[in-house]
């Protein structure tokens, strides 16, 4: 009964405490009472706080008692208004335009301009202000909406309208894409030390998915002399308060205003030259301290940023303790297009209740820098009307609304069958060019079968061939996905029929758990490490230029093979393969036109004339394991997967195989050994990325193995390749691979148009400049070098190569390549 009784009253009690707190909502205006969006609102000498969205609306959830509000808005007089909360509050905010003052500044004929000295002392006081909190936690909101504004009537021939509407978008084609919100905990150390907590995550029309939203997203921080935005740019943005910033900005000083006890200086940003990777807008510095008050600042596609054409960045600051003013707001707007479609979008993020002295227990922060709960996405609409800061425009509560029943109508089995019977039309030219695809929605399975235009070639040894594929997927109802695959192959000249088929389970999306078994009969490249020489580029090599660069082998085999993160930055992977191994020749002799002065080389690796067999029939048993490090790797935890961010250390990667003699009459015995240090995206400012790898390796044992299992390299001696992250451009795929000791090394730079955007032909086609080197010294070959210098855009790209050392000669050449 005493349980009871104190259970009841921990019920009451609770429910006055929350009874005394109130909401406070309003709408900020300018003086001509038109929407003023975005404006900060915080509980003066506090850093709880919230911002206005689009349409200027605000709320806070306020005990009740007296308060101070100060209201800030870029551009605008800052306003502190005095309420006593004793019940919900409405409240009509007006704010006054700034006006500037010169502040007893005298601006003479031809003298500098006085925002210089301003930038001076900012430059100076950069480094102090950037370290200046060593720690802190703070609550942060984050709301991202992006909006479609026009799309075409049709895409790559296929009608859109219908698509657009069952994304929820109207009948003109605008409406929101992507609506999301997050409330998370953040907890910083310096220099960068991070551990951040999703507390809830909400995604419009996907009530059971995690938002994206991540906190770090907005620690742009302009006392960093260049600024990293990911997936913008490969090269940072200069900070128009960085060390050399006088070499690519100038600044107009347009006046000062009076906030509090600080006088607030306006500085318009003004870039020396259109393409530099830098900003324009205005700056808004505090007088004597001489730290950031505010920015409005904009980057634009003349700055190299792919996949949107604008984007600006605004910023507010608030004292928070002892002099010491943090991030209260940031927004991100931007606005873009791609083949025909307009969209826009806003970024916003929301940063209270600060503590700048915070406790962190040890070991507190760890290489997982986020965690999303998996609670995250349960709360339900009353926890959010509590805890969101930033009120929902009309717009966005429509469109919650109106996704969720999308979303209930999506999951019915009458919508689930009318898409399939669409998706599962026959059209005959899409059969004969992509093939022909089957799904089931209700059963979250699908097949598909290549069609015939990609997969008919030709090679020298099986004549014309065709090899179709068939595909099978299925998701489990635990979300492991089951795949199995079909291939087939018949040659017109050898006429022989064959086919493998493979198995794989990935049984871990978190940690990239999988197994699959494969086996069957296989026409294999001699370099199947890389297949460095696509069958189409074959194909016209052969027909057209008496070119069979092509070698194959066939191989009857069965191969099983593993892998699995076994920790954080720690991949462990392997395979287990028994092979009949049988050499080939070639059979078939066409060509498109009489090349009187060529003759086919053999279907050997090894340069060669005649039609002799590469090699001599054996067995085969290899095994091989692989061990990638991956040193200090941060990572995002979510419930349904993790996502792997990367490192500041280079990777390792360790490789070891093993041909095993004697079992089920093996032929092979050697023992391999190999390393490689490498990191594909070392940034360094505006100078561009930095890519390198760095590999040697040994056969221990060599008592018997055979060209295939030699030590092999991405090499290419076609004028159009494949990239390769470890490639050479000039090299024959075949002739130097070695069964004994290798050293080889790349080296590339990415100046992300650094030199080509300052050129006026150039500026306005937005070309990177690539340099590099490739090298290469093993018992074959002794100090094999290339160096190249390219240009390339949207993955295409134009290398102008010359090597060294090649058979004792050097030699120049182009090279066109396509990564997508």
């Amino acid at each position: 009964m005493k349980k009871l009784f104190f259970l009841l009253l921990c019920l009451l009690s609770g429910g006055m405490a929350f009874s005394q707190q109130f909401t406070l909502k309003g709408v900020t205006y300018d003086h001509d009472k038109s929407i003023l969006p975005f404006t900060s609102v915080y509980i003066q000498g506090t850093s709880k706080g919230t911002s206005a969205n689009t349409n200027g609306e605000f709320q806070l959830r306020l005990e009740k008692g007296k308060y101070s509000l100060v209201f800030r808005a870029v551009g605008y007089k800052q306003l502190i208004r005095e309420l006593e909360i004793s019940k919900d509050t409405d409240l009509s905010v007006v704010m006054e335009a700034e006006a500037y003052q010169l502040k007893d500044v005298l601006i003479k004929a031809n003298a500098e301009d006085p925002a210089y000295e301003i930038i001076r002392n900012a430059i100076k006081k950069r480094k102090e202000h950037l370290t200046e909190v060593k720690a802190y936690s703070c609550d942060t909101y984050i709301k991202g909406v992006t909006k479609l504004k026009n799309a075409p009537k049709k895409f790559l021939g296929r009608e859109v309208q219908g698509e657009l509407k069952d994304m929820g978008l109207d009948s003109g084609k605008r409406g929101i894409l992507y609506l999301s919100e997050s409330v998370s905990k953040f907890n910083f150390q310096q220099p960068n030390k991070i551990n951040e907590e999703m507390i809830s995550s909400k995604v419009s029309g996907n009530s059971n998915g995690f938002s994206f939203n991540q906190a770090t997203d907005f620690l742009i921080s302009f006392y960093k002399n260049t600024v990293e935005i990911s997936d913008l740019s490969r090269v940072g943005f200069v900070s128009p308060i960085a060390d050399n910033a006088m070499l690519f900005y100038r600044y107009k000083f347009i006046g000062t205003f009076r906030e509090g006890n600080d006088w607030i200086n306006k500085i318009q940003v003004i870039s020396r030259r259109k393409y530099d990777q830098v900003f324009n807008g205005y700056i808004y510095i505090i007088d004597d301290s001489w730290r950031i008050h505010s920015t409005d600042l904009e980057i634009t596609n003349n700055a190299m940023i792919e996949g949107i054409d604008t984007l600006k960045i605004k910023q507010q600051f608030i004292p928070v303790k002892n002099g010491k003013w943090m991030l209260a707001s940031q927004q991100y707007d931007y606005a873009g297009g791609i083949f025909s479609f307009k969209f826009l979008g806003s970024y916003t993020g929301v940063f209270s209740n600060y503590n700048i002295e915070p406790n962190f227990p040890p070991k507190f922060f760890t290489n997982r820098v986020l965690k999303v709960n998996a609670d995250a996405n349960k709360r339900d609409s009353a926890y959010w009307a509590g805890v969101r800061p930033m009120l929902l425009t009309p717009e966005e509560r429509r469109d919650y609304v109106k996704k969720d029943s999308i979303k209930l109508w999506k999951s019915s089995d009458k919508y689930k069958d009318s898409i399939d019977r669409k998706a599962n039309k026959f059209k005959l030219l899409k059969v004969l060019t992509l093939g022909y695809a089957h799904q089931n929605s209700r059963e979250k399975e699908s097949w598909r079968i290549s069609g015939p235009l990609f997969n008919i070639n030709y090679n020298t040894v099986e004549g014309w061939v065709y090899s179709p594929g068939l595909t099978y997927r299925k998701t489990l109802k635990d979300s492991t996905v089951l795949i199995a695959k079909l291939n087939g192959r018949y040659g017109f000249e050898n006429k022989k029929l064959t086919a493998n088929a493979s198995l794989g389970y990935v049984y871990d999306r978190k940690h990239n758990g999988y197994v699959g078994l494969s086996g069957g009969t296989a026409y294999t490249d001699f370099n199947s490490n890389y297949s460095a020489i696509p069958p189409l580029f074959n194909t016209i090599s052969t027909l057209f230029s008496k070119e069979n660069i092509l070698k194959l082998y066939k191989k009857d085999f069965v191969n099983v093979i593993s892998g699995r993160e076994l920790s954080n930055g720690l991949y462990l992977s392997g395979n287990l393969e028994y092979a009949s191994r049988t050499p080939l020749i070639n059979t078939s002799f066409r060509t498109a036109s009489r090349f009187p002065d060529k003759e086919f080389t053999a279907n050997n690796p090894y340069p060669s004339s005649g039609n002799d067999y590469a090699f001599t029939a054996h067995k085969a048993l290899t095994m091989g394991i692989t061990l990638n490090i991956a040193f200090a790797q941060t990572y995002i935890e979510r419930p349904d997967f993790n996502i792997r961010q990367g490192s500041v250390y280079p990777k390792l990667q360790l490789d070891y195989r093993k041909g095993i003699k004697g079992l089920f009459n093996s032929d092979v015995d050697f023992d391999y050994v190999g390393a490689r240090i490498f990191d594909s995206n070392k940034k360094l400012g505006i100078l561009g990325a930095f890519r390198y790898s760095v590999a040697a390796g040994k056969f221990l044992n060599r008592n018997k193995l055979y060209y295939m299992d030699f030590k092999h390299f991405a090499g290419s001696d076609i004028f159009v390749y494949t990239q390769f992250t470890d490639g050479f451009l000039m090299l024959s795929p075949y002739e130097f691979s070695t069964g004994k000791e290798f050293l080889e090394a790349h080296f590339e730079h990415n100046f992300g148009g650094l030199f080509l955007s300052k050129l006026p032909l150039f500026k306005k086609l937005k070309l990177e400049e690539v340099i590099g080197v490739n090298y290469l010294s093993s018992d074959v070959i002794k100090n094999y070098t290339e160096a190249y210098i390219g240009v390339q855009r949207f993955g295409l790209r134009l290398n102008f190569v010359k090597n060294f050392n090649y058979n004792n000669r050097s030699g120049t050449g182009f090279r066109i390549s396509a990564a997508f």
